[in-house]
């Protein structure tokens, strides 16, 4: 007579071993740097980070920006400006420039530069052209989305009058 053989599964204990232990944590740290230089990559070749040209000569002339800003507030002057965009896509920007007597100011040379906040590469850059009625218009192709729009008009080279406002194109 023949006895049948059963196969009875071998009770094996499992060892959580030092190696087991090191493999596990250099993968995790080997996974986590792997993940986060793809994404220094991929922000530096995507962001070149640079918003100002001279961050610490601007830095110093903080001052001066100060006493401008003072003097542009003693002027009294009062700005209209209506930025637009045209059927064809291209943004209008019609400006006029009052004095506290409310008389019309000419003469200025003034630029208007759209910023984009996410990359100075999209900056668009308009002069606008002294119109005979005392309105300030300039035309560029600027896309849509959000714009920093920086005014700056000067008399004779210096600055007379700044702003800078945030506005969304559509």
């Amino acid at each position: 007579m023949k006895t049948a053989m059963i196969n009875e599964p071998k009770n094996r204990e499992y060892r959580l071993t030092g190696r087991l232990v090191l493999l596990v944590i250099v993968s995790f740290f080997v996974v986590v740097m792997g993940v986060n230089g793809i994404m220094a990559y991929l922000a530096v070749e995507t962001f070149s980070g640079v918003q100002s040209e001279k961050p610490y000569e601007n830095g110093l002339a903080f001052n001066r920006d100060i006493a401008r800003a003072r003097a542009q507030d003693a002027q009294g002057w009062v700005v209209n400006e209506n930025i637009t965009r045209s059927i064809s896509g291209e943004v209008s920007i019609d400006m006029s420039i009052s004095d506290s007597s409310n008389q019309i100011v000419t003469g200025l040379a003034v630029t208007s530069i759209l910023k984009s906040p996410v990359d100075s590469r999209n900056d668009c850059i308009v002069a606008l052209n002294d119109q005979t009625n005392g309105h300030y218009v300039g035309v560029t192709p600027c896309g849509g989305g959000q714009w920093e729009v920086e005014t700056i008009a000067r008399l004779g080279g210096d600055i007379v009058y700044q702003s800078t406002n945030r506005i969304i194109l559509h």
